[in-house]
Formats: structure tokens, C-alpha cells, sequence
């Protein structure tokens, strides 16, 4: 694999004993894992390796060790009095900046290295961890001109629907979100509705229409449109592909680099250092923009940051990233872009929203995948509640999204606490409020539940990360959840207690 070029930042000798120590990690893109654990334990790393790709950065992976521990950006050692040390970049544009924390003996060892240009890091010994990190991570936004806007409430056809949604889908859910006085800003078309994987502007075969003829219609019902969009990827059967083969990131045999595998089958990413893909970008965002639609969902953003050979080679691959997300940018610049799949602080003040987990689903584990395969970046509530809360700082980069509300029973195998969970991870983590269940599927128990899920709410601070239940952030102020698979204390297992003011 191409190997990019990194430089020592710092290096770090804690006279502390290894097993009284938690560390806190998030890794690369919005799917990729954060967790709160015991710094002697092991951080999983996939066997599958097309999910290096697509869940991790393929060039800093989890170090498959126990006693290693590897994270993107920041880096927090928490003793059991809630002091420690917190590691945090200054400055995110240009630069990937890797920690990591090693038992070493009776001591912990942390490096620090970055790819790309030269970049500060803080380095704090703290009595307090979580107010530093806050203070940290709000300076990096400052630093980078973070964008936070007032958080919208999304209605999104994806949990619904997936790729057999259709027009009047769209409009059935909108009318009947009318009907019910549901307080929805937006309406937004997911994946389905093109032709394929990176031909945009044809419709599929299914879909009932064409995707510009949503956005009136939307508008008469008095809701923002939205739409999807995973602008750098190209499937292998679509025409951009065929027609544009060598506009794709390559790998050293200079053949096309497969960089996931989705959609029944790999996927290619555009190299964005080549000034053709930047116009193709620009006129992508642009032609949507001027279908009606002024919120983009833009996924699978890590294509344009992944290792590989481009047709600029002195462009790096966190510059090469930024200068594709700027020209989507430049192409529909009043829009409002929420970000997936993408780098996340990489991406300050460029975006408006976050994912800031992997995908919630209908049902609380695929644990045969976490567990026997090492994968925790895959769809499920408990990954999605697992990295969002232990996220819970980085609403100072953007408006996080830690996705949709399940409200539903059909279609579904969560149970009343873990829907009662995912409604606590909205309330505690603020950001966008997303709702993607049918909506004449709800009765008045959904109903009400939606209801709630979509009151736009503050973010919460946690109150302690020396203690946890289930290897994440989970004790707030506003309440605690358990993550285990057992009741602890006064809380059954995949439940959320709401504390009460």
C-alpha cells in the first residue's frame, strides 16, 4: 500500500501505572470508532480489509494491541480522579494528525506524528480532562472558522425506503408529516433516486421522476428540499466511470483503486487533485443548487482523502481532501452541506453538520461483525450511540448529526429502551434532530416519541469519563446510559435514564 510520508510532532513519558489510566480515542471519519476504555485493553482492528477503507484511515489503522491505542486529532489519559493529559491539534486544514498512547512497563509512552505540513499540537497535564478537551477542541474550531448553525430537522427517506425510494414516496411522508403537525425543516431524498454511482443527473429506473421535479413540490408543502449526494465515488458500470477512467485515485500498478465495497460490488474514488474533477465538482454542487435543493447530504467524503497515487503528487492527501470539499463548496455556497463518511476535523469550517457515528439501524447489535470480525464502524444503535456520545465535544466544529430517530415497532427489533436510548443520544448530543421512519407507520406511542426526538436541545457535558458502562462516554449530566448487554445499578441493559432537574 502507498505509505504517505509522517514526521515525529512530539514524544511523551507518563510516570503512571498503566492499568489505573482510561484513554479516550476517535478515530478518522464519522464512522470510524470513538471509545472510552481501560488503556491496558485492546483496540480492535478489521479483518476485512475493505473496511480499512471505508471505516478507517487505511494509513493510521487501530493498532490491533492490547495496550495501543491510536486516535485522530486529539488524545485524551484520564486517571481516576478525572485529571490526565489531553493531546489536541491546533489546526486541521492541511495536516492528519496521529496519536498514540503505549503501555511501556509501569510507564505509558505517547507520540504524536503528522502527514503533511508542519502543525502545532497542545499538550496539556490537567486536572480536569473534560474541560480541557472542550477548550481544546473549541480553539481548534476557532482556529479553522467553524461553521455551527442553528440545527434543522430532517426528514430522510434512507430508513424507510433505502434504494426502492420513489417521488410520490417523498411526498406521501411530507404530506402526512403536514397532517400531523410534525415540525420538520427539511425533507430530504436519499440514494435511489440515480441512474448510478456517480451519474447524478439520470434518474433510475425506479424512481417515478426525475430528481428536479421534487424540490417544487416540497416547497409548496413549505419544507426545505434536500438530496444525497456521494460525490467522489463512481461505480464501475456508470458512465462517469467509463467515460473518465482516468480522472479515479490510483494504486501503484497505476490501475484504478477500489476503495470500498458497497452497492453489491467495489466503488473508485475521483482524485481531486486533477483541476478537471474540481470543475466537475463545483458544476455538481451547482447544477443541484439550481434544481431547488439548498441542504446537501454529501457521503463516503473519505474517497477523496484515502492513500493512493495522484495526478498532483505534491498535493497531500488532507489538502487534496479540502480543496474537493471547497470546491463543492464554491459550486451551491448558500447551501447547507451535512458531511458523512467524511474526515472529520479535517472538515471545520467547510461544513455546516457532522455525522458524527456510523449509521443508527433498526436493531441495537450486529455483534457476530463487532465482535468476531473487529468492526464496530458498521449500521447498528449500539455503534451509533457508542462513537456520537463519545463525541460529545466537537459540536464546537460543526453541527453534529448523530442520525436518525427509530421510533417505529414495525420493521424494527429495537425495544422500548433502546428507541428510549436513541432519543437520549439526540437530546444529550444537540445538533441536527433527523427522523427517517414512514411516517404512516407511527402510531400515537411513535408519534408522541417523534415528537420529542425532534425538540432542538443543547449539548450536555459529562460528568465523569473515569467510569463507564459499556466502553464509551455514558454519565451526563442530563443522564446515563448503559451500553452492556446487563442491567447495572438501576438500569436495564441498552437503556437510557434521563436524569431529572
Amino acid at each position: 500500500m502507498f505509505e504517505p510520508e509522517k514526521q515525529l510532532v512530539g514524544e511523551w513519558v507518563l510516570d503512571v501505572r498503566p492499568e489505573e489510566v482510561r484513554v479516550l480515542v476517535s478515530g478518522f471519519q464519522s464512522w470510524s470508532e470513538a471509545e472510552l476504555r481501560p488503556l491496558t485493553d485492546l483496540q480492535a482492528v478489521p479483518m476485512m480489509k475493505w473496511r480499512h477503507e471505508q471505516g478507517h484511515d487505511p494509513a493510521f489503522l487501530p493498532s490491533g494491541e492490547a495496550g495501543v491505542w491510536r486516535s485522530h486529532t486529539l488524545l485524551a489519559l484520564v486517571r481516576p480522579d478525572g485529571s490526565g493529559w489531553v493531546g489536541c491539534a491546533v489546526d486541521a486544514a492541511h495536516t492528519f494528525t496521529h496519536w498514540e498512547a503505549r503501555v511501556d512497563g509501569q510507564q505509558v509512552r505517547v507520540t504524536c506524528t503528522s502527514e503533511g505540513p508542519a502543525v502545532e499540537v497542545a499538550w496539556q497535564d490537567t486536572a480536569d480532562v473534560i474541560g480541557t478537551l472542550e477548550t481544546l477542541s473549541a480553539q481548534l474550531g476557532r482556529n479553522m472558522n467553524a461553521i455551527t448553525p442553528t440545527p434543522l430537522r430532517v426528514w430522510c427517506s434512507w430508513y424507510s425506503y433505502y434504494r426502492d425510494v420513489t417521488l410520490e414516496n417523498m411526498l406521501d411522508n411530507a404530506r402526512l408529516a403536514r397532517q400531523h403537525s410534525l415540525p420538520f425543516d427539511v425533507f430530504q431524498l436519499d440514494d435511489g433516486f440515480q441512474a448510478d454511482l456517480g451519474d447524478w443527473f439520470e434518474p433510475s429506473s425506479h424512481f417515478g421522476g426525475h430528481a428536479s421535479e421534487l424540490p417544487a413540490q416540497l416547497d409548496a408543502l413549505g419544507f426545505t428540499p434536500g438530496i444525497w449526494l456521494a460525490p467522489f465515488l463512481a461505480s464501475p458500470t456508470s458512465k462517469l466511470f467509463r467515460d473518465h477512467s482516468d480522472w479515479m485515485l490510483r494504486g501503484e500498478d497505476g490501475q484504478p483503486l477500489p476503495v470500498g465495497n458497497n452497492w453489491g460490488g467495489p466503488y473508485y474514488t475521483l482524485d481531486t487533485t486533477h483541476p478537471e474533477v474540481l470543475n466537475w465538482l463545483r458544476e455538481l454542487s451547482a447544477t443541484v443548487r439550481g434544481w431547488g435543493y439548498t441542504y446537501l447530504k454529501l457521503d463516503f467524503l473519505y474517497g477523496a482523502a484515502l492513500p493512493g497515487v495522484r495526478h498532483d503528487p505534491s498535493i497531500g492527501r488532507a489538502q487534496a481532501y479540502r480543496n474537493a470539499m471547497q470546491a463543492l463548496r464554491d459550486g451551491a455556497p448558500d447551501a447547507f452541506i451535512l458531511a458523512c463518511g467524511a474526515p472529520l476535523a479535517g472538515s471545520i469550517g467547510l461544513v455546516d453538520a457532522m455525522r458524527t457515528g456510523p449509521d443508527v439501524a433498526p436493531y441495537w447489535d450486529e455483534e457476530s461483525r463487532r465482535v468476531w470480525l473487529g468492526d464496530a464502524t458498521g449500521p447498528s444503535a449500539r455503534n451509533a450511540l457508542h462513537t456520537a456520545l463519545s463525541r460529545w465535544y466537537q459540536h464546537s466544529w460543526y453541527q453534529p448529526d448523530p442520525d436518525v430517530a427509530i421510533v417505529r415497532r414495525e420493521l424494527s427489533l429495537l425495544n422500548h429502551h433502546e428507541r428510549g436510548s436513541i432519543a437520549g443520544m439526540l437530546d444529550i448530543i444537540g445538533g441536527l434532530r433527523a427522523s427517517s421512519d414512514p411516517i404512516s407507520m407511527l402510531d400515537e406511542e411513535g408519534l408522541a416519541l417523534l415528537h420529542r426526538c425532534l425538540q432542538i436541545s443543547t449539548p450536555d457535558r459529562p460528568t465523569t469519563l473515569a467510569q463507564s458502562f459499556g466502553g464509551a462516554v455514558t454519565h451526563f449530566s442530563r443522564g446515563t446510559f448503559n451500553l452492556t448487554n446487563q442491567s447495572v445499578t438501576n438500569l436495564p441493559a441498552h437503556a437510557y435514564l434521563e436524569q431529572r432537574l
